[in-house]
């Protein structure tokens, strides 16, 4: 039972750290492009997204039981996330090596070595929110199970004997 929750609690933690990085990284972009808003659409996306990650995180960081009744809202800010990435990878595409290159991943290092670290950690963030979802999913189910096996009248059954 208190597995469930520990492991909640750090991703919860994780997520809450993951989307607080890619925040920082990308907000420093916008602060320092004087590029128009229309041009910036992908990075003000961005923005938003690991702005109500880190909002949702903080308010479910709390391990009550509740925290896993969220996973609808979970699989959705995945799919946020997942969009997100996508919008980055389609914007480095190859100018800075593969994707999955890490050689120069850094949030202070080169241009480059950004781009690729908000890209890592917005799919490392998706990746961590389907987990959540997933986890509060199995959850659910185990609390239904265990709730329709309190509920469930036990009648003996027709062909057994009677002990009397």
């Amino acid at each position: 039972m208190a597995l469930d929750r520990l492991v909640s609690l750090i991703l919860r933690s994780a997520e809450l750290v993951f989307a607080a990085i890619v925040a920082g990284v990308t907000g420093d972009y916008l602060h320092k492009s004087h590029a128009s808003a229309w041009d910036q659409g992908r990075f003000i996306y961005t923005v938003v997204v690991a702005g109500i990650s880190i909002f949702l995180a903080l308010i479910w960081l709390f391990p009550f039981s509740s925290t896993f009744t969220h996973s609808p809202v979970d699989i959705f800010i995945s799919i946020l996330w997942w969009v997100a990435f996508g919008l980055l990878a389609n914007l480095l595409g190859s100018s800075c090596g593969a994707w999955f290159n890490w050689d120069n991943v850094s949030p202070r290092g080169d241009q480059c070595g950004r781009f690729k670290a908000n890209l890592a950690f917005s799919f490392l963030s998706a990746i961590l929110w389907l987990a959540s979802a997933l986890i509060g999913i199995f959850w659910m189910r185990k609390q239904e199970r265990r709730a329709r096996a309190e509920t469930a009248p036990h009648r003996r059954r027709w062909y057994r004997r009677s002990h009397v």
